[in-house]
């Protein structure tokens, strides 16, 4: 197998204390200096961005807070792939971490139903009682959706980090990067934005407390 070789576009004097594969990801990534190298490669959790520069932060988080209190189903929809799943797996664990179990996952069949939020599955909460319905890895693009659950009683707090595409949907709340002007990592996977949504729910429960 042949070597492989550091691309001739990276500086030879740049991160020489690393290997050429991680010079080459972290050169692709902005990063420049040994300094910003070890905080990107050795985060800590007290070096993470404020998760309430997404301006709908509080409101989505104060809206989780009433639900549970109220003892309501809530609804956590994620995509069916590598990062829609890891975002169902954040949410599972920290409402198991937090005690509360009156909610109800729901990932999209791959082949029978297929990406996206889809009208008969909100129907269905609607039906079955659910007040609450967070989705992950998509839903911006959800319109018709998101209209039709909102409004038919069920709040929807959108959690994406793909592009939108012209309309926004009205939502209770969306978190997503590419639609908040104001948060400045605009590379977060879905599972990152999840793992943003407890962060931010935890440090609520820290200033309460």
């Amino acid at each position: 197998m042949k070597k492989w070789e550091l691309s001739p576009d990276v500086p030879g004097h740049v991160l020489t204390k690393y290997g050429d594969i991680v010079r080459r990801m972290l050169f692709d990534r902005g990063i420049a200096s040994e300094d910003t190298a070890e905080v990107f490669l050795h985060p800590s959790y007290e070096s993470l961005l404020d998760p309430y520069l997404f301006c709908d932060m509080e409101k989505a988080v104060v809206r989780i807070f009433e639900a549970m209190e109220a003892k309501h189903t809530i609804v956590v929809y994620s995509d069916y792939d590598c990062d829609g799943i890891p975002a169902a797996t954040i949410m599972s664990d920290f409402f198991k971490k937090i005690g509360y179990d009156n909610v109800r996952f729901y990932i999209p069949h791959r082949h029978d139903e297929g990406y996206g939020l889809h009208m008969d599955a909100v129907k269905d909460f609607v039906t079955t009682g659910a007040k609450l319905l967070l989705t992950f890895d998509l839903g911006v693009t959800a319109v018709a959706e998101t209209a039709y659950a909102m409004a038919n009683g069920l709040d929807v707090i959108i959690t994406d980090h793909h592009l939108p595409h012209g309309e926004l949907p009205r939502a209770f709340a969306i978190i997503n990067p590419h639609v908040d002007e104001q948060y400045p990592e605009k590379v977060l996977s879905g599972a990152g934005v999840a793992f943003k949504l407890v962060q931010g729910f935890i440090k609520k429960i820290r200033r309460v407390l």
